[in-house]
């Protein structure tokens, strides 16, 4: 809604906006009816990013030449970015208010969002930080303290995951990235932020007064129980827009895949990202064990393998039975191995052992 200070604005339908005109008073006059229209039939959620130049500084100058890099990436998200030049629009309200001096204007429509100090829009990336974080504002929870990150995460158990991310400051690039993934992704998963580094600390295992951004995945839609937490899984990775795309990609797939098929002919999401995939040999008499060993392993490696439950029933795998794990990567194929127990499975894949078994692992190089 319109403040009251800003009841004597002429509406931002009726701008001249885009680049400066060098016609007559009557065209710009015909050029301000025309926008109007235009402007009166924009759709409600389209946004635009609006500065109301008065005077030239450096100040002004340096953020100018930020905000016209930014304008192929705010148009990714359907943002306008638009400049009014105040000399020739002496008549709006947002030229005359010393207010409006050093601040950018977010608007949905011809509604006005938040103003944006242009101080705290330094680069491309700040710019689209602070737009999406702006226009995300009820998507996005920003998170200060363990208890309000635990309240949220009660609040979606049975329901939602959720992305909680902490990043060093507003408006870095890290910052950038993950506004970015919320836009994208915000439909399907909760999103919140911080740059507390007390609240990281209180979460996650960090000995840097200065930690590096990170980003964790809450797995509250299958914590249905009112006691159970939500499990949290740290990307390993740092902060960019692939890493973070392929890490939720991967949080979506299923815990532990059951099949009985050969393992050459399984294909998985793991395998296409490049990375490994485990089976869990079983049987009817132990499967479920195998089942809890699988489902271990698959919480430990969760990010980092795929985990695969395995029936020996199979036609044309009675040879499994000398084995219990096997292991597939794109480079090397399947190998199929005798381990002791949970930890050496874990180990193979974290230890990149995978590549290079020990003597005591048995391999099959071919069976018809």
């Amino acid at each position: 809604m319109w403040s009251a200070a800003s009841k004597d604005r002429i509406p931002l339908c009726a701008l001249l906006l885009l680049c400066s005109f060098s016609a007559s008073s009557a065209e710009d006059a015909f050029l301000e009816e025309k926008l109007q229209e235009y402007f009166s039939s924009l759709p409600a959620s389209k946004a635009s990013l609006v500065y109301f130049r008065r005077e030239a500084s450096p100040s002004a100058d340096v953020f100018l030449g930020q905000l016209e890099h930014s304008v192929e990436a705010l148009r990714e998200y359907g943002i306008s970015v638009l400049k009014v030049d105040c000399h020739r629009e002496e008549r709006l309200g947002y030229c005359r208010e010393d207010s409006s001096v050093g601040k950018a204007y977010l608007f949905k429509g011809h509604v006005l969002i938040r103003d944006l100090p242009t101080d705290a829009l330094f680069s491309v990336d700040a710019i689209v930080a602070n737009v999406l974080f702006a226009l995300l504002f009820n998507e996005v929870k920003y998170i200060a303290k363990l208890e309000d990150l635990q309240n949220l995460e009660n609040a979606l158990r049975g329901q939602s995951d959720l992305v909680f991310a902490y990043v060093q400051a507003v408006g870095t690039a890290e910052h950038r990235v993950v506004m970015e993934a919320a836009f994208v992704y915000g439909s399907l998963h909760q999103f919140a932020l911080t740059t507390e580094v007390t609240l990281l600390k209180s979460i996650h295992d960090e000995e840097s007064d200065m930690p590096a951004s990170k980003l964790f995945f809450c797995h509250c839609k299958m914590a249905a129980d009112p006691g159970q937490p939500c499990h949290r899984t740290p990307m390993e990775q740092p902060l960019t827009t692939l890493n973070i795309h392929k890490f939720l990609k991967l949080m979506v797939e299923p815990l532990v895949m059951e099949i009985a098929a050969d393992p050459k002919e399984v294909l998985t999401t793991h395998l296409q990202l490049g990375l490994p995939l485990i089976f869990v040999l079983t049987q009817k008499e132990t499967l479920e064990a195998d089942r809890r060993t699988a489902e271990f392993v698959a919480w430990r490696l969760l990010g980092k393998a795929g985990v695969v439950l395995l029936s020996r029933g199979a036609p044309g795998l009675e040879f499994l039975v000398r084995y219990n794990v096997a292991i597939k990567t794109v480079a090397e194929g399947v190998k199929y191995l005798v381990l002791k127990d949970a930890a050496e499975i874990i180990a193979l894949v974290e230890g990149g052992q995978q590549s290079a078994p020990t003597p005591e692992y048995e391999e099959e190089e071919e069976e018809e």
